[in-house]
């Protein structure tokens, strides 16, 4: 072989070796962040089902689906695609076919008797069902008081089969907790209990996201002075949040997490709340605010003693 022909060979051998690894990459590495729902009708192009998706039919894409056919092999169904996937994962997931869904979202601060009314009313499972199946969850790493749950249903949307068990259901959300605030990361689970338990109470007195730090700092104050938590949300959590507005009798109230009437926090949490409320707890920041109350726009005004917090009050 002359020497010429040896390059030119040896040309072709490194652009096919290119060609391969982008093929390989395009199809099998390079992964998309999807979140879609949508349904394949039976016989439904599959550049129409890419456009459903967000993803573009480029020329490796197009050899990969001739040299499998795969797009004579997509079956129709009801998609759910919520994460990282490369090409070749969701032509295997529209070939695999898929289960009718249920869409199940838990808002931030709803407790688990509202949880579980909730997944009644929409037909997902009965309050008998879910209680066997939270009886069932075994090993569980933090505190549960009493079998008592309340805090580790994480706000999140979820999806499931249809038909899917009472028991997969319930275990997947209470360990979507567990993938948020692995136990190993946290080996003073009594301390952290506390801190969830500070986060609820946080999650239902927030107005929005971004005075959730300020309101865990004033807790921290208050506890850290001795000063009783004094939380309306600790009150209506005993009337299972039935109360638009709670009246100077409703303080009076015999219970355990009326916090006008004990010290410190309650004995557990008073919802299930999000991560931004269990974070600022878990940290909270340094402030030198003991009071707040709604300012009448959604929100609340915050201050550094009583007398300025009665003036605001009376300034209104």
């Amino acid at each position: 072989m002359s020497k010429k022909v040896k390059v030119i060979t040896a040309i072709f051998f490194v652009a096919a070796l290119n060609i391969f690894s982008i093929y390989l990459r395009n199809i099998f590495i390079t992964k998309y962040s999807i979140k879609k729902e949508f349904s394949v009708e039976k016989g439904e192009m599959f550049d129409a089902i890419l456009n459903k998706i967000g993803v573009e039919k480029d020329l490796a894409l197009k050899i990969h689906v001739k040299l499998n056919r795969a797009d004579r092999k997509l079956k129709a169904g009801y998609y759910v695609l919520d994460g990282k996937y490369s090409k070749s994962e969701i032509l295997r997931i529209l070939k695999k076919g898929s289960y009718r869904k249920i869409k199940i979202t838990i808002p931030e601060g709803y407790t688990v008797y509202q949880i579980k009314r909730s997944l009644e009313d929409e037909g997902v499972m009965d309050i008998d069902e879910f209680d066997a199946a939270l009886k069932g969850v075994k090993d569980f790493p933090y505190p549960t008081p009493d079998g008592n749950f309340e805090g580790y249903f994480f706000p999140e949307t979820y999806f499931f089969n249809e038909g899917e068990s009472s028991k997969v259901i319930v275990e997947t959300i209470i360990g979507e907790f567990l993938k948020n605030y692995p136990p190993k990361k946290y080996p003073d689970k009594e301390k952290f209990y506390k801190e969830l338990v500070m986060a609820s109470i946080v999650e239902r007195e927030a107005g929005f996201d971004g005075e959730k730090a300020l309101i865990a700092s004033v807790f921290k104050n208050r506890i850290d002075k001795g000063m009783k938590l004094q939380s309306d949300a600790t009150v209506n959590y005993v009337f299972n949040y039935s109360k638009r507005r709670i009246f100077y009798k409703d303080l009076e109230i015999d219970s355990p997490y009326n916090t006008y009437r004990n010290q410190g926090l309650p004995p557990a949490p008073i919802g299930n709340p999000g991560k931004i409320s269990i974070d600022v707890s878990i940290a909270p920041i340094e402030s030198e605010y003991y009071y707040f109350v709604a300012d009448g726009t959604g929100g609340h005004h915050f201050s550094k003693t009583y007398e300025e917090h009665l003036e605001f009050q009376n300034s209104r």
